[in-house]
């Protein structure tokens, strides 16, 4: 899957505030027999807030041409702004959930249930990542639409 290649935005809204964060980690697969796209947020996220009240979520897979956006919503929190509107991206909201106009690949999903990892349970590798600051939540969307536009 060529798109897993490509860097990631995931964007949900909660019905008040909208809000992105750069992804690293989503897995797709089936689960429950539907198609599913899992994403990954960390406690100390600003978005998890978000994430945890959204009843669909986007991923919006970006073009290397939109690298500086990508490293702004890995670097800047929405607690300090509003980065979905100074991105410098188009946001479209005609949807399930916001996506940016720019995406070369868009996921949409919606949100199927919540877990968080258990530290102790994981490989020991692992766990040394999560000694400090906790860890992560999955999000488990079934994939409701996929939107393609001029993939590269």
């Amino acid at each position: 899957m060529l798109i897993l290649l490509k860097p990631a935005i995931a964007i949900a809204c909660d019905g008040n505030e909208t809000n992105g964060l750069t992804i690293g980690w989503a897995g797709f697969g089936v689960l429950w027999r539907k198609p599913m796209a899992t994403v990954y947020v960390h406690k100390t996220r600003y978005s998890k807030h978000i994430f945890d009240h959204a009843k669909y979520y986007s991923i919006c897979f970006m073009d290397q041409e939109h690298k500086n956006q990508l490293g702004y919503f890995g670097r800047v929190s929405g607690r300090d702004e509003n980065k979905m509107e100074k991105c410098g991206m188009i946001v479209n909201n005609e949807d399930v959930a916001p996506y940016f106009e720019e995406s070369s690949v868009v996921i949409l999903c919606k949100v199927m249930g919540k877990s968080d990892f258990d530290q102790k349970s994981v490989d020991e590798n692992v766990y040394e990542w999560y000694q400090k600051e906790g860890v992560h939540s999955q999000y488990y969307g079934e994939i409701v639409k996929v939107l393609v536009k001029g993939y590269k």
